[in-house]
Formats: C-alpha cells, structure tokens, sequence
C-alpha cells in the first residue's frame, strides 16, 4: 500500500512539475513574441561561446578585439571577463557543431532552476499546488525573469548561478554532500559572491547527516565524507589553473583588467560606491504624468521587482508573532548571507549596467527563498498574502523587460 502511494505521488509530481515548466514557458513566450529573443535565435552577446571556441582553437583568449563586448585587456590579449564555468557547459556542444548552443541552455537552465525550486519546497512536504505557486513567485514574479529570458553574457551567467544555487541547496538537504558542493563551486564559477553561500549548505549538510547519524560529531562527519569534497575541489581548482595561465593570479577571473575599472579612480569596488548604490537598491521609479518611468541602469527598489523579500520578512514575523518553532539559527544565518552579499554588491562601482530592475540583487533570491520555504506554515496559513506580491512582481518585471529589450 506504501508503495503505491509513492508512485501515485511520484505521478503527481511529474504532473506538477509539467504544469510548472508550462507556466514559466507561456510567461517567456508572451515576452520573446514582444522582444524577439526566441530560444533557438543566436546571440550577439555571445562572450562564452566564443571563449569556448578559443579554447578548443588551443587559445586562452579571444584571439582580437570585441568591440561590443565586455573584454579583460591583460599583455594586449584580450579575455572574457566573467568567470568560466558557462563556457565549460557550452564546450561539448560546440564540439558537435552547435555553435549557437547558448540561448538554448539559457532555456534548459531556467526550466531546470523552476523544477529544483519545485523540488526543494516537495522536501518540506508542500503540497503540490502550493509549490507551484510559491515556485512561480520566486522565479516569473521576480526580477529573475529579467536575467532569464535571454543568453546575453551578462544575464546568463546569473540564470545558472540561480539554478545552480537551487540545486546545491537542494541536494545540502537531501544529504548529498557531493554533489551539494560540487554545483556551489559551479554556481562560484558563474558568480563568485555565491560563495557566501558555503556555511548555510555546511549547515543543511550537517542537520541532514545528523538526522540519519545522530550520534556523528563533526569530526566524525568529516571522516566518513571527506572523499565527496573531490568533484568541488577539482572544480575550484580548474578555475585557479585557469586564471593563473591568463592573468598570473589564481583568484584573477579578469573583470579587474576591464578598462571600465582600470580607468576609474575607485577601481571595481570601493565603499565610496555604496551609498548611491544603496539608494538606488530602494528607490521608487519616478513618475512622468502619472506613470512610472522605467529605468534600465543602476536598479531600482529590490520590493517591487522581487516581492519574495517582503514575503521572507513577513513570514519571520508572522513565526515571531505566532510563538512558532523555527530553526532561528539558520533564520538569522539567510538573513547575515544575504545582507552581507548585497552590501558587498553595492560597493561595485555599477549596479549591473545595462538592465531592468536590480539584476545584481538575484544572486540571493536562492538563500532568501530556501529561508522562506523553512518557514511556511504546514497548514498554508497566511498564503493569500502573496497573491498581489505575486501579480505585482509578474506585471513588472514582464512589461519592464519587454520594455528594455525592444527600447
């Protein structure tokens, strides 16, 4: 009888899981019918894939010049920027001949990120509607679907660190230390400040090895464990022979050697940045006749474009309120990871560029959301609350990235 249950659950979640890719599907195609930027169209902002391509040529950088592009200039060489790991993704497909492979996975990528969402709210035993629902509000009614919808080197290297987050905390949870660390050091290798994420996935690891092992003391973890540490350390190590072969240091990535910073009197970061930054991490788009004026540089307030911050701060609320049971270490350790990723955010001398919303602010949607997942009440108590938030963030974040990708 058990069994059968479990497969009737299991067929459930398929379903869900369908209906969810779906949904998330039916948004992107209302905005690429506006844009133009369909899945299968190549990209002129294809940083990656021609890293990629350099790599199989026997080059470490690009070989010339792209103008349009936003290249390290290092012994008059010219290098992609941005950490590596998206290039390693696209590498076998551009050995079969795909060479515009990348707006495809930015798909795959985004479809993958809402299902790991899924699955992480289905380990708290969430039912099915309710995970759907809550998946929806963190990935198409956030500012998430700004990143996600095309492969421009800006944007996906941020959809994968999304997904790839989800996944390391997915997997923390489920006890798979492996590959748990494994998809963090990839997720490092898309956005470095992901790496703050590393004491909050050492404590799902920890609670989740003691569950089964309660009598396991660190120590003892470590013994036991010590071998599933290998696919990130060979991960992590990857990136510093890299980055010491292109720019003689194993912590260089290249966005230093950016003329955009070498040029600046502040370089890269600075705490001298940090109070317009902050200013603009909140503020209120000003209006022109009634009507917002959208603004496409510099972000804009995190509460409206990703309403799941003003959820996460509800439902710690309501738990203190409430008298509830909840795991406040780790509360208090989402909130310090996140509050520390967005301060050090806002001491970049820019706040993504070119973009609508608050892109940079995505990198802690992951930790935010896991946070708020451990503290949904199992009775859906307070769950109407993030309708609006959730058709506020959707009719945003859809009208001002159509906006920005057809300006």
């Amino acid at each position: 009888m058990n069994t059968k249950r479990i497969l009737k659950n299991t067929d459930t979640d398929y379903i869900s899981i369908l209906l969810l890719c779906l949904c998330v599907t039916a948004v992107f195609f209302v905005a690429w019918t506006f844009t133009g930027q369909w899945p299968w169209k190549s990209q002129a902002y294809n940083s990656y894939i021609l890293q990629a391509q350099s790599w199989l040529e026997g080059r470490l950088d690009l070989g010339r010049d792209y103008p349009y592009l936003e290249l390290a200039i290092f012994n008059n060489k010219y290098y992609v920027s941005f950490p590596p790991f998206p290039s390693y993704v696209m590498l076998p497909f551009l050995l079969i001949g795909w060479n515009s492979c990348d707006s495809m996975i930015a798909f795959a990528v985004s479809l993958l990120g809402a299902v790991y969402a899924f699955k992480i709210l289905k380990h708290f035993d969430i039912e099915s509607k309710t995970a759907i629902f809550f998946t929806l509000l963190l990935t198409v009614g956030s500012n998430w679907l700004m990143t996600a919808q095309n492969a421009w080197v800006w944007f996906i290297a941020q959809n994968m660190a999304f997904t790839l987050s989800l996944m390391a905390i997915y997997y923390a949870l489920k006890n798979k230390i492996g590959l748990s660390l494994a998809f963090w050091a990839c997720a490092v290798g898309c956005r470095p400040f992901q790496i703050l994420y590393l004491p909050a996935l050492l404590y799902l690891i920890y609670n989740a090895h003691k569950a089964v092992n309660p009598e396991d003391k660190i120590i003892d973890i470590i013994k036991k464990r010590y071998l599933a540490l290998i696919p990130m350390a060979v991960i992590a190590l990857s990136y510093m022979i890299l980055n010491f072969a292109r720019f003689g240091s194993i912590t260089e990535f290249g966005h230093n050697y950016l003329p955009e910073f070498t040029r600046s009197e502040l370089g890269q970061f600075n705490i001298g940045y940090m109070a317009e930054n902050l200013k603009n991490m909140f503020s209120v788009p000003q209006t022109q006749d009634g009507i917002w004026q959208y603004t496409y540089a510099n972000g804009m307030c995190i509460f409206l474009v990703s309403p799941i911050f003003i959820s996460y701060l509800i439902y710690i609320a309501r738990s203190i309120i409430k008298h509830e049971k909840f795991d406040m270490k780790f509360t208090l350790l989402v909130l310090a990871i996140a509050i520390i990723e967005l301060l050090s955010i806002t001491a970049h001398k820019t706040m993504g560029g070119a973009h609508f919303g608050n892109r940079y602010t995505n990198d802690v949607l992951p930790i935010i959301f896991i946070g708020t997942v451990m503290l949904l009440p199992k009775d859906n108590d307070w769950e109407s609350f993030n309708y609006p938030l959730f058709f506020i963030g959707l009719a945003i974040n859809l009208v001002g990235s159509i906006m920005f990708f057809v300006q």
